[in-house]
């Protein structure tokens, strides 16, 4: 489609489509620019500095956004200062589907009196389950608004059950460009294990240190790269020493460039995600590379991508059970076709299949989705 000119063919003003959120992080960059190459003027984007979990923030390039002012209000809820007009006039408005934005209610309310059209983006329920007091919030919000975009695909026949009338779209949560998503192909066999994501308690890094400790890890020499950065970092680095392994870990701290991770990951027999999972499912399976899970978490939407093959579950809180999962996938490794499990990944969680799904949410054209709310 052509820059500024609509499907019907009409050039639309600048701005007839607003996207308000309280952050863009840094993995958001493809599919930004592919919403930008789609829509060109027609979309504009207005995201704050950083959500209330000061970690997460915006790291886009300048240029794909417009920037707001995000006051925390004692860390329970969240106001954005700026781009209201813009906000309230669009034709089509995607807000934060996160009831502790007062924003994005207060949006949400004010186009409905003035019959816009709003869609709600993000997840269907909250890491607490569908049964918490912030899920019937969520609902509440979708009941207003005209639309739900949803981060992936396992919550759309849920969200049909729970209210027919609101239409569903799924922007999957993708992180790279189709011709990113290469298989990450070993050469040779390896005795290294790949850890990216943030180095926080909920994650259980040390979970993963512990298991290097493990008598039958320890005999096999197995070497482990930790990619990330967080609070827990020393605490993790004095671990390593307390238990002999810091001669086989290897910190590399935050690395977002594509290549650089693409390397990381050729020389790793598979990824690991001791704590819940979420995007490092998703860049893992698009790199073709396995990744081991543990069974009892909150996970993120992104464990729906189990579907699709290269997710191994171990017992949650063991380093006993974990240790035996990567014994095992290390003995099976010559058995991986990464080029397969990334082109199965591909075809469902790219960025430019996420930005169809907002695109197509924005211009309310259907999505082609099974019963299942699969592509179909």
């Amino acid at each position: 489609m052509v820059r500024g000119v609509s499907e019907a063919g009409e050039r639309r003003p600048e701005g007839s489509y607003v996207q308000y959120l309280a952050v863009l992080p840094f993995y958001r960059q493809a599919f930004m620019e592919v919403l930008e190459e789609r829509l060109g003027r027609d979309l504009v984007t207005f995201a704050g500095p950083r959500q209330l979990d000061a970690s997460v923030k915006t790291g886009v390039d300048r240029h794909l956004y417009r920037p707001l002012r995000n006051v925390s209000l004692g860390g329970k809820a969240l106001v954005q200062l700026g781009g209201w007009r813009a906000a309230l006039r669009a034709e089509s408005a995607v807000l934060d589907l996160n009831p502790r934005s007062i924003t994005s209610w207060l949006l949400l309310s004010c186009r409905r009196l003035t019959r816009r059209r709003t869609l709600l983006w993000g997840h269907l329920n909250p890491r607490a389950g569908a049964g918490s007091r912030s899920s019937s919030l969520r609902e509440a919000m979708r009941r207003l608004g005209d639309g739900t975009v949803l981060y992936g695909y396992d919550s759309v026949r849920e969200a049909r059950a729970l209210n027919p009338r609101v239409r569903v779209w799924v922007a999957p949560n993708a992180l790279y460009r189709e011709n990113a998503m290469r298989p990450a192909t070993m050469v040779g066999t390896s005795r290294r294990y790949i850890y990216v994501g943030r180095l926080v308690q909920s994650k259980k890094v040390d979970l993963l240190v512990r298991a290097l400790a493990e008598p039958r890890l320890r005999a096999v020499g197995m070497e482990l790269d930790l990619v990330g950065d967080g609070p827990m970092r020393n605490q993790l680095s004095q671990l390593a020493v307390d238990l002999g392994v810091e001669d086989r870990l290897t910190f590399h701290g935050s690395v977002t460039d594509v290549e650089t991770l693409h390397g990381l990951y050729r020389s790793a027999v598979c990824a690991v995600s001791p704590g819940y999972a979420g995007l490092s499912v998703t860049q893992s399976l698009g790199f073709g590379v396995p990744i081991l899970v543990a069974r009892d978490e909150p996970h993120a939407p992104e464990i729906e991508l189990r579907h699709l093959g290269g997710v191994t579950f171990f017992d949650s809180d063991s380093s006993e059970s974990l240790a035996e999962a990567l014994e095992t996938v290390m003995d099976r490794q010559e058995l991986q076709d990464r080029e397969d499990l990334a082109a199965r990944v591909r075809v469902a969680y790219s960025a430019e299949r996420m930005a169809d799904g907002v695109v197509r949410a924005l211009q309310n054209v259907p999505q082609e989705l099974d019963e299942d709310g699969w592509p179909a």
